[in-house]
């Protein structure tokens, strides 16, 4: 049998008295871990959202270049001088079929207006639902992102 071996030492606390340590890592394993957990969904959380609003800019700078390029043919072939511009047309059009295009599940909406004669803005919404701070009952997040393109005439070159 092993009496004094087996007994694990103990320190002395404040007061002289006897105090066992053990169960003291754990406390700390424990508490870190909690840490980790924490760090990792906040993680997660915030990817959703990083993601998601690259996503759509990325889809409101395709559909702002899109609908920059929509011209008006007919106006260009039947003008009688120099265009100064650019002839846009159906630019609304042209935004929502590259909407319906770039994503069919209609989770991105894309707006489209001339904010110059020439220049086309396009402004997306969408809303992302955080998987994992939505069990705590926090409501989707709205995310925007907006892209401009410009239809420009340059002149021949001599």
């Amino acid at each position: 049998m092993c009496v004094d071996l087996c007994k694990r030492p103990m320190r002395r606390g404040p007061g002289g008295h006897r105090v066992r340590d053990e169960g003291s890592i754990l406390i700390l394993t424990l508490g870190y871990v909690l840490v980790a957990l924490m760090l990792a969904l906040v993680v997660t959380d915030v990817s959703v959202v990083y993601l998601a609003r690259r996503s759509l800019a990325s889809a409101a700078d395709g559909a702002a270049l899109a609908a920059a390029q929509s011209v008006d043919e007919t106006a260009i072939y039947t003008a009688t001088g120099e265009l100064q511009r650019l002839p846009l047309t159906a630019v609304a059009a042209t935004v929502a079929q590259y909407q319906s295009d770039a994503d069919p599940s209609g989770r991105t909406t894309l707006t489209a207006e001339l904010v110059e004669p020439a220049t086309v803005r396009v402004t997306g919404i969408r809303t992302v639902t955080l998987p994992v701070v939505a069990i705590l009952g926090i409501g989707p997040l709205t995310v925007t992102a907006s892209a401009d393109a410009q239809s420009l005439v340059r002149p021949p070159a001599p």
